[in-house]
């Protein structure tokens, strides 16, 4: 018989934060987290997880990528935010080429984690990037390219909610049986 991991969560007392400092512009973010990783020779994203003072948990490189890109999945970039027990996030992601603005895929992939993000109930706050020359970043969210607002897309409003009916379940558990 195969053995089963297991996993096991538990409630750590103490937090460690990243700073005791409220973060609470994107100057601070870049200053404070670009720092580590605004002069790695390939694109890195991190994510931020905060509590709701809006202090640094901690942070996570979610991805190591090549020299033009990272690639951001869905899966690692909440895992650090859920273990952490995260009210809010921010990713942040540096270029190397210190060329800030964002690709097309950057804004994709922002608007996707946006969503996504919400969903989980762990808003993201921000996507900035940053360069190898300190004190220059770009935010997503400063210049409106993404909409960071909650989104609405989804309901709990019961009526607008399409079930099967019974007569539907019972049809298609006749064509199964076939």
């Amino acid at each position: 018989m195969e053995k089963v991991n297991q996993v096991s969560i538990r409630l750590v007392k103490e937090r460690p934060l990243l700073s005791e400092e409220q973060l609470t512009s994107p100057e601070k973010v870049a200053m404070t987290v670009g720092d580590y990783i605004r002069n790695i020779d390939r694109e890195v994203l991190c994510v931020i997880n905060f509590n709701s003072k809006l202090q640094p948990i901690n942070f996570n490189l979610a991805s190591i990528g090549a020299i033009n890109y990272a690639i951001a999945s869905p899966r690692e970039v909440l895992k650090s935010a859920i273990l952490s027990n995260a009210a809010n996030m921010m990713i942040l992601h540096n270029h190397p080429s210190n060329i800030l603005e964002p690709s097309k895929e950057d804004i994709q992939t922002t608007a996707k984690l946006i969503d996504i993000c919400n969903l989980m109930d762990i808003p993201l706050l921000n996507h900035i990037i940053v360069g190898p020359e300190k004190g220059r970043y770009f935010s997503m969210r400063d210049k409106q390219l993404v909409d960071f607002r909650k989104s609405s897309a989804y309901s709990d409003r019961l009526e607008f909610l399409n079930f099967k009916t019974d007569k539907d379940i019972r049809i298609a558990e006749e064509v199964k049986v076939r």
